[in-house]
């Protein structure tokens, strides 16, 4: 499996993210994106019946339940029998066994943060799937809590396992690692939600205004700077990791920022440019 054409072909900023991290971490980072984005994959393939795709996402996550359990082949057999979906997540899905097979070569210590990162995410998932809807303030902080608040959590435990510095992490870092993953999923959550309620999906609760969300968007994404203070000097490519998604968050939501006042987007892909994506990593490596 070429991992890093694969990475490349399922996403954009990450890709530029990963190439940033130190090679201590660079492979288990890459392999637990990779892991998630095959889960995502199956949860977003329209294509098959979401009762199918529940089925799935069980048979899924029995092969992080048990390093014995689950049968990757088949599920792929199952996700690329419809047509569609892109080329890369075609090929990601296509290399499933092989994808199992490193995710299982890693440190057992690795192996385990991924488990439980992809139980919890893929619990979100299937939440997600059974519901489309979020009816109050805290089920949407459940439900980005699981599908990224607890990608934060993960990225926290790297750093607590493979660095010195590491001990410099309290529990604090990790709530607001946290905070951070929300924050993202929040702007996801703005951007796509004309999409979403087109597909009968509905994240932001009935009567709460969309200022509300943009607010704590921000206020969660904000957190950013406090979270790079838990790195020594030094760690400049790191810090840049955490500020890039973070930045380029604000930027989105600016983007976004005309459905706020009636002007509207007019049906628009909100996206930043790779020109400004390029921008923003440069300047990342800066407070």
């Amino acid at each position: 499996m070429n991992l890093k054409k694969i990475l490349k072909g399922v996403s954009r900023s990450f890709y530029l993210s990963l190439i940033l991290l130190p090679k201590k971490i660079r492979l288990q980072m890459g392999l637990a994106f990779l892991a998630c984005k095959a889960a995502d994959t199956i949860a977003d393939t329209e294509l098959i019946p979401a009762e199918e795709r529940l089925k799935l996402l069980d048979a899924y996550r029995e092969l992080f339940a048990d390093v014995t359990g689950g049968n990757a082949h088949s599920i792929a057999q199952i996700v690329l029998k419809p047509r569609g979906g892109s080329s890369s997540e075609k090929a990601l899905i296509e290399n499933l066994d092989r994808l199992m097979s490193a995710l299982r070569n890693l440190d057992s210590n690795d192996w385990l943060l991924i488990q439980e990162l992809v139980l919890e995410l893929t619990q979100g998932m299937q939440r997600d799937l059974s519901h489309k809807t979020c009816e109050t303030l805290e089920e949407l902080n459940e439900y980005t809590y699981y599908v990224a608040g607890c990608v934060g959590i993960y990225w926290t435990k790297m750093m607590k396992a493979h660095f010195p510095f590491g001990t410099n992490f309290g529990k604090e870092s990790e709530a607001l690692g946290e905070k951070l993953g929300k924050g993202l999923q929040l702007v996801n959550i703005l951007r796509d939600r004309p999409q979403d309620l087109k597909k009968g999906r509905h994240y932001i609760p009935s009567g709460v205004p969309l200022s509300e969300i943009f607010v704590l968007a921000r206020k969660y994404l904000g957190e950013y700077e406090k979270y790079c203070d838990y790195f020594p000097w030094y760690a400049c490519r790191l810090k840049a990791v955490v500020r890039l998604p973070a930045r380029l968050g604000f930027k989105t939501l600016d983007l976004l920022s005309p459905s706020l006042d009636g002007r509207g987007l007019g049906g628009r892909v909100i996206k930043v440019s790779r020109l400004q994506v390029y921008q923003t990593l440069l300047v990342s490596f800066f407070r």
